[in-house]
């Protein structure tokens, strides 16, 4: 988690150095996803041949037409001995430095691992549903910063992951952990692999190239080791390191104040609480032939800031795997495929009295077919309506009983729904209107268990039986102030509805309401 905010403070820095565009500059019409407006990505016309918005200057002496690195040489068996070599940095470091119990490993206690087998473990929602994907995302970027595909990285998330669920700690090996580590890992790698590709700048010297290195390094270390070991990060060659960062994008970066008002059984508390959020779009999903995975993705995370708060409020990432675009004669496009979404929404009490916590949901393994379609109306104003729905294999939500251990969320799998549009006027007025709906189903309880007496490590329970279901309605207004600095406002409904077999139903709203500055690249 620190990298991640380590990253954000200096990308805030940063960005203001982003490259003045002096050519003729085409603009197409936003793109509309959930908690993303106004985005437009920039493409610059030079000698008739494109070029590609940079996040930082390139500097005066440097050439700016498109200069790509040759594909990198495969190197599997070298970024397989990576994943290995991280399993053990974090075994040394939790066993000998953290001193956790966990990490006290002994050949019975691996040899009872695989005599016990696959169970569901009872550690944090941020444990699970965060951390495990963010570790599966470094050895998902051994392989990809190996000079290895999507396809082909996604098996050394799963060898990373398995390595330590069954050889790296005394406590049984975790269905839930190596699913979120395996497809979450591949989620945020990805996304987090061709960020580092849009700042690393190939021909940029001095302090210039290390502050280019350092963010990379923020956003995926493993592929900054990787650049040392090969010389890479000095080496003076291509502009563009590889084709993922030759891809058009546009970043947000948006600070402000919010505002959760909480009702449940007649009771109202609110808390009141600053916060940024980053988001990105990355190339134009009418642009694309949509063959290759993450040819297209959006991403947005939120941090809160001076309150009892979880640092990391919400993650989301929707990424095309494969997908087919269709041109109108009017001038409409459609863009239908196969999506990867991967939603994380946590909150924490809200106050200290009081252990009610509004919503917790996520979607960590979630699959399905999308549609985005824009529609040119008159003029500069625009129409863009977008929808998903996805089979969520493994997700978590709030739990009103299940207070064991680390846990008071379910697991299970379920569905969700989202939809949303944005009108655009003359590019400066933009309301934005979304509806999105999570519902995980819990089957294995902890109910008619001993749980009291017995280790909580081999309760092997999702939950409390039942399930739970978060829908959010959202309406935002924005403004360009001017074609980099924006302001908008933006009030949320989220509602929960927990249904449970053996105990009573809960029902509660949270409002929420957002002011925010926003700075465009």
């Amino acid at each position: 988690m620190k990298i991640g905010i380590n990253f954000c403070c200096v990308l805030a820095i940063l960005s203001a150095d982003a490259l003045s565009l002096n050519a003729n500059v085409t603009v197409p019409d936003s793109v509309a996803e959930p908690g993303v407006e106004q985005m437009d990505t920039l493409v610059v016309e030079s000698n008739g041949e494109p070029e590609i918005n940079s996040l930082f200057q390139l500097g005066s002496n440097v050439p700016t037409h498109l200069n790509v690195a040759a594909p990198a040489k495969k190197r599997p068996w070298l970024a397989g001995a990576e994943v290995v070599a991280e399993d053990l940095l974090f075994h040394v470091l939790t066993r000998y430095l953290i001193k956790e119990d966990y990490a006290q490993i002994s050949w019975s206690s691996i040899k009872n691992n695989f005599k016990t087998g696959l169970l569901w473990d009872n550690d944090k929602f941020e444990t699970n549903l965060f951390s495990h994907p963010y570790q599966g995302n470094l050895y998902y970027s051994s392989a990809r910063s190996n000079g290895l595909n999507f396809w082909e990285s996604a098996p050394y998330a799963l060898l990373g992951s398995s390595i330590w669920e069954w050889f790296m700690e005394t406590q049984p090996a975790s269905i839930n952990d190596i699913m979120s580590t395996t497809f979450g890992g591949m989620a945020l790698g990805e996304t987090t692999y061709r960020l580092s590709s849009l700042v690393l700048n190939g021909q940029a010297r001095g302090w210039e190239r290390a502050s280019h290195e350092l963010v990379a390094a923020f956003l995926n270390p493993v592929r900054a080791v990787n650049r040392l070991m090969t010389g890479e990060a000095w080496r003076i060659g291509p502009r563009y390191v590889d084709k993922e960062a030759t891809i058009p994008f546009h970043f947000r970066f948006e600070a402000g104040y919010r505002m959760l008002d909480n009702i449940r059984e007649g009771k109202n508390r609110s808390i009141h609480v600053g916060c940024m959020d980053f988001s990105l779009i990355y190339n134009d999903p009418f642009e694309i032939e949509g063959n290759v995975p993450f040819e297209h993705f959006t991403a947005r995370m939120l941090f809160n800031m001076f309150a009892h708060q979880p640092i990391i409020g919400d993650v989301n990432i929707c990424a095309s795997i494969w997908g087919r675009e269709h041109d109108y004669k009017n001038g409409n496009e459609l863009f239908a495929g196969i999506f990867q979404n991967y939603s994380y929404y946590n909150s924490g009490r809200m106050d200290n009295e009081s252990n009610e916590v509004p919503f917790r949901i996520s979607e960590t393994v979630s699959y399905g077919p999308g549609v985005l379609y824009r529609m040119k109306l008159h003029e500069n104003n625009t129409l863009a309506l977008n929808g998903f729905v996805s089979g969520v294999a493994l997700g978590g939500a709030l739990c009103d009983y299940y207070q064991f251990h680390d846990r008071d969320y379910n697991m299970g799998s379920g569905y969700s729904i989202r939809l949303n549009g944005l009108f655009t006027l003359q590019r400066r007025f933009g309301i934005y209107l979304g509806f999105e709906n999570y519902h995980i189903f819990t089957w294995k309880g902890y109910e008619h268990k001993d749980y009291e007496n017995m280790n909580p490590h081999y309760l092997d329970a999702q939950g409390a039986v039942g399930d739970a279901r978060l829908q959010m309605m959202n309406l935002r207004g924005s403004f360009a102030i001017s074609p980099k600095v924006g302001i908008s406002a933006e009030t949320a409904w989220c509602r929960r509805k927990s249904h449970y077999k053996y105990f009573p139903d809960v029902l509660s709203d949270t409002f929420e309401f957002r002011l925010m500055f926003s700075y465009h690249i």
